[in-house]
């Protein structure tokens, strides 16, 4: 690696990267259940603030050279639509649509996962055997295509497995993940407009993985299936707008009664969190489950992602058995636990950090690591858990963290230069 000394500040910044070991590190790193180690040499490659901004445009660069093969994968739409297969874990493979509707804006259409209804059928001849699916998946086509939300970028899949007939289960939440990540690379979306969407089934789908998602997603839109609160943690929506629409006659499994819940849930939070919980929740008057769609779309793209909030919260819960690597701009994956569940609350002042932890069930143990930004480096930074001070020194921003950052998040936005690591209690 090549670098040069700044003998004022005595910092040294990479100039060029070992583009064949970040190329490999982010390949073996691609849909992986934990992050691999990178080399500690990295974490020594101290990075010029000033500089910033260049390695991250580098570190990128790499990226995409790493995910060429994936990107194959992915057919960039048009307004006329591309369908393709993909691959997914447990040798399930998922038919998609994906258009566009009006012109790309510079910064990228706004992205929207569109999730049909339906479910399962166990006695399915095939993974693709039950006709109602498919009439959905048509369904959630025609109506994506009507929506007034143009300009827009649709990604419409169709159930892999229709014996199974969940949208959260570990073959799809790879899915989800892939498919922002490969909108993203394809430099046709912008990876502040998106959000997840969907009916019945699709709404349950929307509102489970837009909730455990919900750091990439600036906005979520569960239509005519409103999930349970344990499902669907409201701590998790703090900074991610979610338009709810649900038939205020639509009692099978309680669905009007859970609407009219998240109504006063998100309505009270709102009003002890001013600015953070964005939320409509729209009880259909006189509406059973068919309801009436149009306004979900239109309105989440009003909305854009929040990056870097001053409060974080969100809860560390797994769904299928999968944990997330990270939520925000927290690491996860040193945590261990077999089924717990443990709520964070992060808050930001300045170079200070104060983090709280609430076991919500089962035991929760290991460490985080939470990545800095708008902070200064000339200062120390200062991490409180729990009341206790368990960090304050100075940081160095490094190559390391930049590295590691971006394949954990794959997400142009967050790579970040510099982290705290703190055990939880």
């Amino acid at each position: 690696m090549s670098n040069h000394r700044d003998k004022r500040l005595g910092v040294m910044s990479p100039q060029v990267a070992d583009t064949a070991y970040v190329k490999s590190f982010f390949l073996r790193n691609l849909e992986v259940e934990r992050l691999g180690e990178l080399s500690a040499s990295y974490y020594r490659q101290w990075v010029k603030t000033s500089d910033l901004e260049e390695n991250k445009s580098k570190l990128w660069s790499l990226w995409v050279v790493a995910n060429q093969a994936r990107m194959s994968s992915f057919m960039v739409a048009d307004s006329l639509g591309k369908e393709f297969i993909w691959e997914l874990p447990s040798d399930e493979r998922m038919k998609v649509e994906t258009f566009t509707k009006g012109r790309r804006p510079l910064s990228g259409y706004p992205f929207f996962i569109n999730l049909h209804g339906g479910g399962s059928d166990p006695s399915a001849s095939t993974a693709w055997g039950a006709d109602f699916n498919t009439e959905e998946w048509r369904a959630a086509k025609m109506l994506g295509r009507r929506y007034a939300d143009a300009p827009s970028y649709y990604f419409v899949p169709r159930m892999a497995n229709d014996k199974k007939g969940r949208w959260y289960l570990k073959p799809q939440q790879m899915a989800w993940l892939r498919a922002w990540q490969l909108a993203a690379l394809s430099k046709e979306v912008n990876p502040n407009r998106t959000y997840i969407l969907g009916i019945s089934e699709g709404g349950y789908g929307s509102f489970r993985m837009g909730t455990f998602y919900a750091d990439y997603f600036a906005g979520i839109g569960p239509m005519a299936g409103p999930e349970t609160a344990e499902a669907a943690p409201i701590e998790n929506l703090r900074n991610t707008a979610i338009r709810i629409e649900v038939g205020e006659d639509d009692r099978g499994f309680g669905r009007n009664q859970m609407g009219l819940d998240w109504r006063r849930r998100l309505d009270s939070a709102s009003l002890f969190n001013p600015g953070q919980f964005k939320h409509v929740v729209n009880v259909q008057k006189g509406r059973g489950h068919g309801i009436d769609y149009k306004d979900v779309s239109s309105w989440l793209s009003q909305h854009t992602r929040k990056i870097y909030p001053d409060t974080l919260s969100f809860l560390y819960y797994p769904i299928d058995g999968a944990y997330r690597l990270g939520f925000g701009y927290v690491r996860l994956d040193h945590l261990h636990s077999a089924d717990g569940r443990l709520l964070f609350h992060l808050v930001k002042q300045g170079n200070v950090y104060h983090v709280t932890t609430k076991t919500i069930r089962g035991q929760v143990d290991g460490k985080i690591a939470i990545y800095l930004d708008k902070v200064d480096y000339r200062k120390s930074i200062v991490v409180f858990v729990n009341g206790k001070r368990r960090f304050r020194r100075v940081v160095r921003p490094n190559l390391g963290v930049m590295i590691e950052s971006l394949a954990l998040f794959g997400d142009p936005e967050r790579i970040f230069s510099g982290k705290v690591e703190v055990s939880v209690e």
